[in-house]
């Protein structure tokens, strides 16, 4: 039996038999891209317009020292909504890397205006910030599956790290926020290559949020086929509190002590695991704060910073 010819042209496989099909692009190869679509500050979220000035909103879009892109990126063979920002600097200069892992849930908590002024801040400093909606999220491909399998989406933002030119893969950080901390630890479980963590409101018991407000988890949860087969074992394997041994970088808890998701005895109680371990951590709970750190936002950034760059070679 003659095998059928193939060709590659263009992205495209080429078989006599079937005709012209497109190659699947290669985990954490960028397929889209787009300057980041700003409104207006009178159309943008009310998160946005109660912690972020006019001015500060309106000097940030216009800042020509760095870029913003809304990208597609390929994770599993999906196309993932993603950011990239970096310093607009030309020349050969590489920069240590920030992957951004969001809150929320399928579109609720989606990476908004708020976040891309933070993101600004940090590629301000010195800092290429990769962030992703993950799959089936923004217009992505695939399904929002809490923790399974769109882990990969972040382990693939380390893979695009590795092909942008001004991105130093060498020298990778993550930075979560609620939802994102508990994608940041099971990244970290998975092997993901950061040099040290920042984790804001994070989710660290699954299974006790589970006891506090069990309709939540529910809604949350709602279509995940593993949560459905066996909900213990997901809060279970997906709770950082159950294997604090496997947290093998430098982590820098940050809590607002007004948290109405996350209690910041969660936080507490967590850092007193690592602290039992003898993992190097700092735990800071800001009086009166929110869940998100925002009324501290500044020098919340300040900090992360900080113990970001601690971690560069000197």
């Amino acid at each position: 039996m003659s095998t059928i010819p193939l060709a590659i042209a263009a992205g495209l496989l080429v078989s006599a038999s079937t005709g012209a099909q497109p190659l699947t692009p290669a985990t954490g190869t960028i397929v889209a891209q787009a300057p980041c679509p700003f409104t207006n500050y009178e159309e943008a979220s009310a998160f946005t317009r109660r912690y972020y000035s006019r001015d500060e909103y309106t000097r940030t879009v216009a800042n020509p020292a760095v870029e913003c892109l809304r990208i597609q990126y390929s994770s599993d063979g999906l196309k993932v909504v993603g950011f990239v920002v970096r310093p607009r600097e030309n020349g050969a200069a590489k920069y240590p890397v920030i992957v951004y892992n969001r809150g929320g849930f399928r579109d609720i908590g989606k990476i908004d205006s708020w976040n891309l002024i933070d993101f600004y801040g940090f590629a301000s400093q010195g800092f290429v910030v990769l962030a992703s909606q993950y799959r089936g999220n923004d217009g992505g491909d695939g399904r929002d599956e809490i923790g399974g399998a769109d882990v990969a989406d972040v382990m693939a933002l380390m893979q695009l790290a590795r092909r942008l030119p001004y991105a130093d893969a060498a020298n990778v950080f993550l930075y979560g926020l609620s939802r994102g901390g508990m994608m940041s630890f099971l990244a970290l479980k998975q092997g993901f290559p950061a040099k040290a963590a920042v984790v804001v409101g994070a989710l660290f018991d699954l299974e006790a949020m589970n006891r506090r407000a069990p309709e939540m988890v529910k809604k949350v949860m709602a279509g995940n086929d593993d949560f459905a087969r066996d909900a213990a074992a997901v809060l279970r394997s997906r709770s950082v509190m159950n294997w604090p041994e496997q947290i093998d970088v430098p982590l820098l808890i940050i809590h607002g002590a007004n948290d109405q998701e996350v209690p910041a005895v969660d936080a507490m109680a967590f850092a007193t695991r690592l602290a039992e371990l003898r993992k190097r951590y700092e735990l800071i709970v800001y009086a009166d704060d929110v869940h998100e750190a925002a009324v501290n936002r500044r020098d919340r950034d300040a900090r992360i910073v900080a113990w970001f760059r601690q971690q560069l070679p000197r």
